[in-house]
């Protein structure tokens, strides 16, 4: 555990720290962003099964009709949410996309509910309850319903459910995604980004290594994340699972001088008090389905 902690501090940083990375890149088209994350993801993560002798995981997967089906409409999904995350940070809306990330294990949490019969804690439900109100109180009072917030609010749980049900190991998952999203980001690349905020605009060294190194800020967190996970408590990584939505919070706030209007005040008020009762129902349904295992 006292290795595994330093390295799940490590992935919360680099995605907290994210937007700021993003910035640096603000001269360029977001989508011309977006097609250079996808090919260097490729790059990066085959790269890495490369060396750890586990590309052959990605050929077979590629053959697997099984999982094929499901991580082909996941990669649809995984470009939609670094696109939107990119646009958002390039146009002055990550608190938006704070805000949806905050929401993210409430809508897992519907999904399994809806979807897959799961049984939830009755504080899992009344925290889902107190989000909504949040939202309904921000477009009623404000006028400022959340749109953004509720895409970046779906698009990483379908992601996830989707991804989870083609039963591929993560980073696999994102190679063969990526790789999937590759052949039309190039095409795209080649034939809209050749002028200013695309090709034309990388100038020196240093936008070309923000480039090719936004593969390893995009899979980095994602391997480590893999490797340490297991050997946490579930509570630990359950609470620290927010560490990265607020420190892009924090981003926004005060180093890109976002600012917090009244109606999102609100919003994030009722999603932080959601947030705090979701977290103890879902520690408390856990220690219930702890005991009831201990019994049979």
């Amino acid at each position: 555990m006292k290795r595994n902690l330093p390295v799940l501090l490590l992935c919360y940083l680099i995605w907290g720290l994210q937007p700021l990375y993003w910035a640096l890149l603000g001269k360029f088209d977001s989508m011309f962003i977006l097609c250079v994350r996808i090919v260097m993801s490729v790059v990066f993560t085959w790269g890495y099964l490369l060396l750890a002798g586990r590309l052959n995981e990605v050929f077979r997967t590629f053959k697997d009709k099984g999982r094929m089906k499901f991580l082909l409409p996941a990669a649809v999904f995984l470009a939609a949410d670094w696109g939107f995350f990119i646009w958002a940070v390039s146009g002055g809306h990550v608190l938006d996309s704070a805000l949806g990330y905050y929401m993210n294990p409430m809508v897992i949490f519907l999904i399994g509910v809806l979807l897959f019969r799961e049984r939830g804690h009755a504080l899992e439900y009344l925290a889902v309850g107190v989000a909504c109100i949040g939202v309904a109180v921000s477009a009623v009072e404000y006028g400022a319903f959340p749109a953004l917030a509720l895409i970046f609010a779906v698009c990483w749980p379908v992601y996830a459910t989707i991804q989870k049900a083609g039963r591929a190991d993560p980073v696999v998952s994102i190679a063969v995604e990526s790789a999937i999203m590759a052949p039309f980001a190039i095409a795209y690349a080649l034939a809209a980004c050749r002028g200013e905020t695309g090709f034309a605009s990388v100038s020196g060294a240093g936008d070309s290594l923000l480039l090719v190194f936004s593969g390893v800020v995009t899979a980095l967190p994602m391997i480590l994340y893999t490797f340490v996970v297991n050997g946490l408590p579930f509570k630990l990584v359950g609470i620290m699972q927010y560490l990265g939505t607020t420190l892009s919070f924090l981003c926004g706030v005060l180093f890109m001088h976002e600012a917090v209007t009244a109606g999102k005040l609100v919003t994030f008020g009722f999603i932080w008090a959601g947030l705090i009762i979701f977290t103890a129902g879902s520690f408390r349904r856990r220690k219930a389905q702890a005991g009831q295992e201990i019994k049979t």
